[in-house]
């Protein structure tokens, strides 16, 4: 099947929409939040043309005289149609003049409902400067709009709350617009904290106004997740290695085996997970080897939500093995550093037949855009939560949020991330991950970042 992918710069309002024709269809998404994509799908190479008049753009199937005409005279054709395109360009510019509008765009990531409101989670902070409310009312409504700048990622969100509703969309462009609307007269309440925005209606029962104000003082907190909520989600925590693979050794005796460091971490992390309502299974909960594969087929298997893989590091020589320490939480994408890269080669040659299964297989394939980015979120969230919780105790390095090839993560059907909890090999760090101490603090530290997953992302 042949493709014909174009992209500009815009945003769609509405859902993706699809048009079929006779010998193509032509698809129109929001490829990402600032990048509109149109996608024709045909079964044989087929010349498309793009015709641009005023504000519209046509695309359509070149007819079969022009496609007897030569390839020069069809580019020649193009060029002068590109030049419409420059007074556009020119207000996009023009756009850009105030200082404070060459930042990043604000992104609504998503919306929460919760008790007589809404949460809009944002990717970066707002201000109560940069937010313009007003009243509107006609014969059946009282509303209160809210707006301010911004992007909304994915469609239009409603929600109902008895007789009120509110209503987040795109209003233009540039704007993001929230509608609370009720067929009595009511107060709204707003409330600004870190990356979110509290919108909802303000009750008249000073008391439980109150409540609600408490409510939303702690969004944030680890106990809105509702128990129900928790009950229902599956976490896979895979312990490293096992059996004849010890995994990276942290002395010369070698009494310090990294099989053994990550499965107490594990165990002890599902222990935290089961005690804030999750359900957690294990990959492994004894020292068994378990084929690589065999790790995310049991996730898939089970319809997990998410795959936590326990690692422990190691230096690359006896050099390093004093200076190379830290927390580290990689997802799974090529990878794009030379650490990467050795970090991944340390924990995919435990199983050579396991890494045989996987390289006559492309990675590609693997690599649904929509998990690597929910990954990518978990890691964040967690690597975050881990160095809150130990840095309160010990001097923990941070050594970030990562990318690598881990065969181990190749397959999951769920957010999946692995985690290398310290160096084995650093004289002080390694003694730290063997302690049954520090892997509690590890294992709180681990639970609150998948507390914060799950509430950003319900």
């Amino acid at each position: 099947n042949y493709r014909h992918i174009s992209d500009f710069n815009g945003v769609l309002e509405g859902g993706k929409k699809e048009y079929k024709m006779d010998d193509y269809r032509v698809v129109i998404s929001q490829y990402n939040p600032k990048t509109i994509r149109i996608v024709i799908y045909a079964k044989e190479r087929i010349p498309i043309t793009f015709d641009f008049n005023d504000k519209k753009l046509k695309i359509s199937k070149q007819s079969s005289t022009v496609l007897k005409t030569p390839k020069k005279e069809t580019t020649q054709k193009d060029l002068p149609k590109k030049q419409e395109i420059k007074p556009v360009k020119a207000q996009n510019s023009q756009d850009k003049k105030p200082k404070q509008d060459k930042k990043d765009p604000l992104y609504v990531l998503d919306v929460d409902k919760i008790s007589n409101a809404v949460i809009l989670n944002l990717s970066d902070t707002l201000s109560d400067d940069e937010i313009s409310v007003f009243s509107s009312k006609d014969q059946k409504f009282f509303r209160q709009i809210v707006s301010f700048k911004g992007i909304l990622e994915g469609n239009r969100k409603n929600f109902t709350f008895g007789k009120n509703n509110i209503t987040v969309t795109q209003y233009n462009p540039k704007t993001v617009r929230i509608v609370l609307s009720s067929p009595k007269e009511f107060d709204i309440s707003k409330n600004l904290e870190d990356k979110s925005l509290t919108l909802g209606f303000q009750k008249d029962n000073k008391k439980t106004s109150k409540n609600d104000d408490k409510k939303n003082k702690n969004n944030n907190n680890k106990n809105v997740l509702s128990s129900n909520f928790k009950s229902k989600k599956i976490i896979v925590i895979d312990a490293g290695h096992g059996g004849k693979d010890s995994g990276a050794l942290g002395n010369k005796q070698g009494t310090l085996k990294e099989k053994n460091i990550v499965l107490s971490t594990a165990l002890k992390l599902g222990s935290e997970l089961k005690k804030r309502g999750y359900r957690v299974l294990y990959t492994r909960s004894t020292d068994q080897f378990i084929n690589l594969r065999d790790r995310t087929k049991f996730a898939n298997d089970k319809r997990a939500d998410l795959f936590i893989s326990v690692h422990a590091n190691a230096a690359p020589n006896a050099k390093k093995a004093k200076s190379a320490e830290g927390v580290e939480t990689f997802f799974l994408s090529p990878a794009r550093s030379e650490r990467s890269k050795k970090a991944a080669e340390k924990e995919n040659q435990g199983d050579f037949e396991e890494i045989n299964y996987f390289s006559k297989q492309s990675i590609l394939n693997f690599l649904n855009r929509e998990k690597i980015v929910a990954s990518n979120k978990l890691a964040i969230d967690v690597q975050k939560n881990i160095l809150t919780q130990t840095r309160k105790k010990y001097k923990i390095v941070d050594g970030g949020v990562r990318e690598a090839p881990f065969w181990v993560l190749v397959g999951a059907q769920m957010p999946a991330i692995l985690i290398e909890i310290g160096y084995i090999t650093h004289p002080s760090e390694g003694q730290r991950i063997a302690s049954k101490t520090f892997q509690d603090i590890l294992a709180k530290g681990i639970a609150d970042g998948v507390d914060s997953y799950f509430y950003h992302n319900r």
